[in-house]
């Protein structure tokens, strides 16, 4: 039977959280019957937030100015910055009595899905660690600033066709999505000054948030939506060799967020100068010009609730797979929307050894770091396929130096002749 009988499922399963692992490295050998897999990905990276700096911030240790330099060192006019936590399961049939000619997966799979990730000027990183007072006398460029925080869970039924047309793949797969958590900022436009004396602080911005139903537990459900994935690969001559390319949409959706969500937007300024004081002996009289905290949140940060649609990050990817026998050559390139990502183009080479195991190592440019190298490791036996891979190797061997580190497991088993 075709060895390309459970790609689509492997990949669509493991691309989104791990886009740079397609489907021809990640084929399986066929058995008739049904195949269930199980996944998990946690992966950081970042632009100029080192690893050491971002595992101390995690852990709530003490950050030394050395760790502050060396972020600032490296920080440039968009800083980008990312972290996902998914995990999963599927399991897919295989079925050939449709035509002799043609080869069809009917899949389903169960995934959860965290996202968070934000673009930040150098001025708003200095600002958090070294405070106001080298801006004295001028002002702190706040934008760039946007951030997206997202989980949600999601249930997804396909079917992957292989010999299509000429050998060529197609697969389809919708999804329903089960909305947890969100927050969005969008800051448009944002500075803050800095008296050169001290004596006054004016703050202007032009933002837009929106914010999920805070008012439920962690097991809320506060939306609901659906998502589309798409694929398609086509088989090439290069020469002698042999290849493929192919092209994958995944997460194409939305979700309807409920009435009780937030939304913020507002474009204004403050001028701060100072603490008014009526009575030392009682601290209930000091206020903000005589401002009340209430006054203050509804005149600078109103915000009403209503329900809102929401467009999920979605991932295109392109590559090409050209097979030197034991070693396959693949480049590619792979870019999220709706999630402050640039675009990542990678090589990648394989090499497929004795008894059923194969490595790859990818050198990469680009997303949410710029420097990025990966390794897998997997093994194929008759009836199981196990991988592992480890990302952003640079942030791994010199974490004071390189921001990111990431892993990924999935094991995949099938039941048949």
């Amino acid at each position: 039977m075709k060895r390309t009988v459970i790609i689509f499922l492997t990949y669509l399963t493991s691309f989104t959280v791990h886009a740079q692992w397609n489907d021809g490295l990640t084929a399986v050998p066929a058995q008739k019957g049904f195949a269930v897999g199980v996944y998990g990905d946690a992966d950081y990276a970042s632009t100029c937030l080192t690893t050491s700096f971002a595992f101390n911030i995690v852990q709530g240790n003490y950050i030394t100015n050395s760790m502050k330099k060396q972020v600032s060192s490296q920080l440039q006019k968009f800083n980008r910055a990312d972290a996902e936590l998914n995990y999963g399961m599927y399991g897919v049939w295989y079925d050939d009595t449709l035509s002799r000619k043609r080869v069809c997966n009917f899949f389903f799979a169960l995934r959860h899905k965290s996202f968070i990730n934000t673009t930040f000027s150098p001025d708003i990183f200095n600002l958090a660690f070294y405070g106001n007072a080298m801006y004295a006398g001028k002002s702190a460029v706040l934008m760039p600033f946007s951030l997206n925080m997202v989980s949600y869970q999601q249930a997804e039924v396909g079917l992957v066709c292989t010999n299509f047309n000429g050998k060529a793949e197609f697969g389809i797969g919708v999804s329903v999505l089960a909305a947890h958590q969100l927050l969005t900022i969008d800051e448009r436009k944002a500075s803050l000054y800095t008296d050169s004396s001290g004596q006054e602080l004016q703050f202007s911005s032009d933002a837009q948030s929106y914010r999920s139903d805070t008012s439920g537990n962690a097991a809320y459900t506060n939306g609901y939506g659906a998502s589309l994935d798409l694929y398609f690969k086509a088989p090439y001559k290069l020469g002698k060799r042999n290849g493929t390319i192919s092209v994958s949409a995944t997460d194409l959706g939305f979700i309807y967020w409920n009435k009780k969500s937030i939304f913020y937007n507002k474009d204004t300024s403050y001028n701060y100068n100072g603490v008014t004081i009526n009575n030392i002996s009682d601290l209930q009289n000091v206020s903000l010009n005589g401002t009340s905290k209430d006054s203050l949140q509804n005149r600078f940060l109103p915000f009403k609730q209503k329900s809102f649609f929401y467009t999920i990050p979605s991932t295109l990817s392109i590559n090409s797979n050209t097979d030197f026998g034991k070693y396959h050559l693949e480049l590619g390139y792979n870019y999220i929307f709706n999630a402050n990502m640039v675009g990542y183009v990678y090589a990648q080479g394989d090499k497929y050894l004795t008894n059923g195991w194969m490595t790859a190592l990818q050198i990469g440019y680009g997303g949410y770091s710029t420097l990025n190298m990966s390794i897998m490791v997997q093994r194929q036996s008759k009836n199981s396929m196990y991988r592992i891979v480890l990302n952003h190797i640079p942030g791994l061997i010199v974490p004071t130096y390189f921001g990111g580190a990431g892993l990924y497991l999935e094991y995949l088993h099938s039941f048949g002749k």
